[in-house]
């Protein structure tokens, strides 16, 4: 087929499906015609440097950007090994964001050079329409970061409505929360230290609007001063150390309007009895419930019979009737599993283990 006796509006359509780098490496140079639609008509760009090659980045980087900036909305840059020193390489040719101003997402991967973070936070600034920032597989040395202006740097941003910071550090790292009241942040991931409970509070004075949040490393301490969460709809929390779950049970039973529940207990096996009552009572607009859960017997514990009760106490009317969630239970190595359906066994060894 010739696509150049289809009308521009064809065209422009069938552009939407490509890859932005393949568009241009594709169809730029034919004809003045298709020059012309790249340069003055396509209206958005979503460039992924992720896995790109180093000549296509130069030439994208070179060629085209200078053209197409103001149209890009999204922009992912990666210091993967494939793509190695692509972000300096890329703050290079690239030294100001002010050109991006309708750049509402910028992802970074494998990021490891806290000055070049720095230097991409600060060029955010000019970015007017950012909502969603994603730092991911990042790794730092904990001596040379000031994590604190990291965060503060981010809860400035005006825009931002989604921000999810994967970083890790070369040893244990206490989580920063912000001293910047964001008003647009709705939806947190972090993923870069070990959250705890006292702080769920400091974090949500700091981000009054934040309804989804996904944090890792959490523990529940005595100091913990529960507080209404009722703007919280959408919460993934893994609790590292739950040996008095009734802390836990505080902290819920403050989150009314949760809709979305993922939790992993890796140290406590809690029934579904308990968590019926736990759900009717304390979260009654629980739409979707994901359950990870973990416990090593004592050897004087026989395993079957206690999978058997646990398993027991998740057949009935409200677990398989009224809100159709469905568990599975497996042992191994003296550890008894129990997860929800949805959860993917994806990290044990190519062993048997008992699966019920």
């Amino acid at each position: 087929m010739n696509l150049e006796i289809l009308p521009n509006e064809i065209l422009l359509h069938l552009f939407q499906y490509f890859n932005s780098i393949d568009l241009l490496h594709i169809f730029y140079g034919l004809n003045s015609r298709f020059n012309f639609l790249l340069y003055k008509e396509v209206r958005f760009y979503r460039v992924k440097f992720t896995f790109v090659s180093k000549r296509h980045f130069d030439m994208i980087c070179q060629q085209h950007l200078p053209f197409i900036a103001n149209r890009i909305i999204a922009l992912d840059l990666s210091d993967h090994r494939d793509t190695p020193q692509q972000i300096v390489l890329f703050l290079s040719y690239i030294p100001s964001f002010s050109r991006f101003t309708q750049l509402r997402s910028l992802t970074l991967f494998d990021l490891h050079s806290y000055e070049s973070l720095l230097k991409l936070l600060g060029e955010c600034c000019h970015l007017n329409n950012l909502t969603h920032l994603d730092i991911h597989s990042c790794s730092l040395s904990i001596d040379q970061v000031n994590f604190q202006l990291i965060v503060d740097n981010i809860w400035s941003l005006p825009k931002l409505i989604n921000c999810s910071l994967r970083i890790k550090f070369q040893k244990y790292h206490l989580l920063y929360l912000p001293t910047i009241i964001s008003l647009s942040l709705e939806s947190i991931t972090m993923y870069y230290g070990q959250l705890k409970m006292n702080q769920i509070n400091q974090l949500f004075k700091y981000t009054p609007r934040l309804k989804h949040l996904q944090t890792i490393g959490t523990s529940i301490n005595d100091d913990y001063m529960p507080s209404p969460l009722t703007i919280l709809i959408d919460l993934n929390i893994y609790f590292s150390d739950c040996s008095d779950y009734s802390k836990m049970i505080v902290f819920l039973q403050n989150i009314p309007n949760l809709r979305c529940l993922d939790i992993n207990i890796p140290s406590e096996l809690i029934d579904g009895h308990q968590w019926e009552y736990i759900i009717r009572i304390y979260l009654p607009k629980l739409k979707t419930f994901r359950l990870k859960m973990c416990k090593r017997l004592p050897f004087d514990n026989i395993i079957q019979e206690s999978i058997d009760r646990l398993i027991d106490s998740f057949r009935n009317i409200f677990w398989i009737n009224e809100c159709q969630w469905y568990v599975r239970c497996f042992a191994y190595n003296r550890r008894i599993h129990l997860h929800t359906v949805s959860q993917l066994i994806s990290w044990f060894p190519a062993t048997r283990f008992d699966l019920w």
